[in-house]
């Protein structure tokens, strides 16, 4: 009971210092505050990361209390937060001899010292500060590993936050940041054993629930993924995030009508939410339900005339059904929009060949490859524009062989370009081209290998035959 009471004077007493600091800057007077009280309005503002008012209040306490190394000790924190470490670690330097025995101290020294790239001195600073933390010795290591993260020293902040969870294992910050680490550095079934950890302490957490979700996401386990995001929406029926992610994954399984209900549930929640009308749309238009696409796209519309999305889609559902110049009209509203989107470009690039604008497409093909010179797809679209439609074989090449220098590695180059070259007669490039497509994937020949003209089929039978032995073998 006593603990109750202590607690409510704690927050009264926060509330009417804050308050009162903020009446004198309205009033635009001065006002007296003792150092507790300037402790607890300069910490308030330095948790909204207000530097700005921060530091107006310390250079009022320090006004009222020039010798107040507390006070002191909060502007070294600001200039520490704001990005000027080396201002706080001259401040810090003042009042040493009297704040040395401070966990807290140590630790703010050590972060200064983290941002200056101080490493050594670093190291002995945050060993100070933990030998000096007696008690929420787990909070102490959690911040120097903050600390380090924020350095980008990704290694030391994972043996920092490893060792905070030995000291305890039930600090669910420490837990979750752990779960985090192990996910930027890619240690995704790490990651996994981290948000059970959590789950197993506070399993009504939607949050952790969804990135678990993620993560199994990025693992290719789409059935633990959707497990993961329908606790999360058990728990919180309206975690937009987590039906989005369950629908979206569901797109990805190829299961579009049970993507489409959990769409439903997110518009039942936001009745304009033109997003989800829009991968509505997808879906449909995905299931060859045209009619629906053009019905969902077009209230997507309705609700956002400028999203681009939408009229990309009704651009897809009229190409699908062959009406070439009302899809090209759509596409090109999606462009306007986002002409930076290189899947516009591309079928702006497909529509203009269907409607016989072969410069147009070659332009819109040619746009896709300066903004993604690693998409394959538009440089096979660009040579085969080329070859068939201009019946320019060295054309072709020449776009290949540019293609080849940005994807050396790429098996589909490799191969259309040995196509080009053995209808070209210049086999020794073909064969040598078809080896290299041969080498990362053998299986992906097949789909060229009717373009390759009948003289040249038997100079390749024994390349195929060794690469098809060595693919068996797992080579």
């Amino acid at each position: 009971m006593q603990e109750s009471y202590d607690h409510y004077f704690e927050e009264e007493s926060l509330y009417q210092a804050i308050s009162r600091f903020e009446d004198m800057i309205k009033s635009n007077t001065i006002l007296y505050f003792d150092i507790c009280e300037f402790e607890i309005i300069i910490d308030y503002y330095l948790d909204l990361h207000n530097y700005r008012v921060a530091e107006e209040a310390v250079q009022l306490g320090l006004s009222q209390h020039p010798n107040s190394t507390e006070i002191k000790f909060r502007l070294a924190e600001i200039y520490v937060q704001a990005g000027k470490p080396a201002k706080g670690l001259r401040l810090l330097k003042e009042i040493e001899n009297v704040e040395a025995v401070s966990s807290e101290f140590y630790l703010l020294k050590g972060s200064a010292l983290n941002l200056l790239g101080r490493k050594e001195e670093t190291s002995a600073a945050f060993d100070l500060a933990i030998n000096y933390s007696i008690e929420n010795k787990d909070e102490t290591i959690y911040n120097i590993a903050l600390s380090y993260i924020n350095t980008r020293r990704y290694k030391l902040a994972i043996k920092y936050l490893n060792l905070a969870h030995e000291v305890n294992p039930y600090n669910l910050a420490v837990i979750h940041e752990m779960a985090l680490m192990c996910e930027r550095i890619d240690d995704l079934n790490k990651s996994v054993e981290f948000y059970k950890k959590y789950l197993d302490i506070d399993p009504f957490n939607d949050n952790v629930w969804l990135s678990l979700g993620m993560v199994y996401s990025n693992l290719d386990n789409s059935e633990k993924a959707i497990d993961a995001y329908d606790f999360a929406i058990a728990i919180d029926p309206r975690n937009i995030t987590a039906l989005f992610s369950k629908a979206n994954t569901l797109v990805n399984m190829g299961n579009n009508k049970e993507a489409i209900a959990a769409y439903i549930e997110i518009l039942e929640i936001e009745p304009d939410n033109a997003q989800a009308y829009t991968y509505i749309g997808e879906c449909y238009e995905k299931l060859e339900f045209y009619k629906r696409s053009v019905y969902y796209f077009n209230r997507a519309i309705e609700i956002d005339e400028n999203f681009s999305d939408a009229w990309y889609g009704l651009g897809l559902a009229y190409f699908h059904q062959d009406l070439f110049a009302e899809s090209q009209k759509y596409f090109a509203k999606a462009n306007n929009l986002d002409p930076e989107n290189s899947d516009y470009w591309f079928m702006l690039g497909e529509v203009h060949r269907k409607l016989g604008n072969l410069e147009k497409s070659a332009e819109a093909y040619n746009r896709v490859i300066e903004l993604d010179p690693n998409d394959h797809e538009a440089w096979l679209c660009r040579a085969e524009l080329s070859f068939k439609d201009n019946n320019d074989i060295k054309g072709a090449i020449r776009i290949l062989s540019k293609a080849f220098e940005y994807n050396p590695d790429a098996s589909v180059i490799n191969y259309q370009l040995s196509v080009y070259y053995f209808i070209n007669s210049q086999n020794k490039l073909a064969l040598r081209h078809f080896e290299k497509g041969l080498s990362v994937n053998f299986y992906e020949h097949l789909e060229f290998f009717p373009e390759i003209p009948n003289k040249s089929v038997k100079t390749l039978s024994t390349l195929i035959s060794r690469y098809k032995n060595l693919s068996n073998l797992g080579l």
